[in-house]
C-alpha cells in the first residue's frame, strides 16, 4: 500500500472507532445514573480497572503494548470524566463538602489542592492529564511527602481558573473521587 491508500483505510476506520466510542459513552451514562439512583457518588475502582486492562491486553503484541495499554487507559478517563460530568450536573451539592469551611472569593485565578495518590507509573500524569482535559493548566505542582511504606505521593497543586465555575467544580469533584487523599486548601484572586 503506499501512503494515499493507507490515509484513506485510517479515514475508514475513524468513524468506526467514533462510533464504538459513543456507544461505549452511551453505557457510562446508563452507570452514571443507576449510581445516580443508588445515592453512590464513587466512579473510579482502580481494582476493576487494572483488571479490565489486564484481561484486554491479552494477546497485545509487546511492541504495541505500551501504547494499546494508553489508548485503553484514556477511554476509561475520558468515561469516568463523562460520569463525573452527570452526577454533578444532577446533584451540584455533590461539591458542596469539598469547600466546607473555606472562604471562596466570587472570582479566583488559582486553585491550591492537596492530592495523595498511589506511587505507581502514570498516577501523577492520569492527574495533570485529567486538569488538561478539563481546560486548565498548572501553575506550580510541589512534591508535599512520599511514604515508602505506604508507596503513595503526596503533591500540592496550583491550577489556573475560577473556583466558581462548574468545570473547575467538576474537576475538584473527579480529583475527590480518584485520590486516597483530597483536599481543597483555598482559591486566590
Amino acid at each position: 500500500m503506499d501512503l494515499n491508500e493507507v490515509r484513506a483505510q485510517i479515514d475508514r476506520i475513524d468513524p468506526r472507532l467514533r462510533e464504538l466510542l459513543m456507544e461505549r459513552l452511551n453505557c457510562s451514562y446508563q452507570v452514571a445514573r443507576a449510581k445516580a439512583e443508588a445515592g453512590e457518588t464513587q466512579i473510579y475502582r482502580a481494582d476493576r480497572e487494572a483488571a479490565i486492562l489486564k484481561k484486554l491486553s491479552q494477546g497485545v503484541p509487546p511492541e504495541r503494548l505500551a501504547g494499546y495499554r494508553s489508548v485503553v487507559r484514556k477511554i476509561m478517563e475520558t468515561s469516568r470524566m463523562y460520569q463525573y460530568h452527570l452526577l454533578y450536573d444532577w446533584n451540584e451539592e455533590v461539591f458542596d463538602p469539598l469547600v466546607e469551611g473555606l472562604k471562596i472569593p466570587p472570582r479566583s485565578s488559582t486553585v491550591t489542592v492537596r492530592v495523595t495518590r498511589e506511587d505507581h507509573p502514570n498516577a501523577m500524569a492520569s492527574i495533570l492529564s485529567m486538569i488538561g482535559d478539563y481546560g486548565f493548566n498548572m501553575e506550580r505542582m510541589e512534591l508535599i511527602s512520599e511514604d515508602k511504606d505506604r508507596r503513595t505521593v503526596t503533591f500540592d497543586l496550583v491550577i489556573r481558573g475560577d473556583l466558581n465555575e462548574r468545570e473547575m467544580k467538576t474537576l475538584m469533584f473527579q480529583l475527590s473521587g480518584e485520590c486516597l487523599h483530597f483536599k481543597i486548601l483555598g482559591a486566590a484572586k
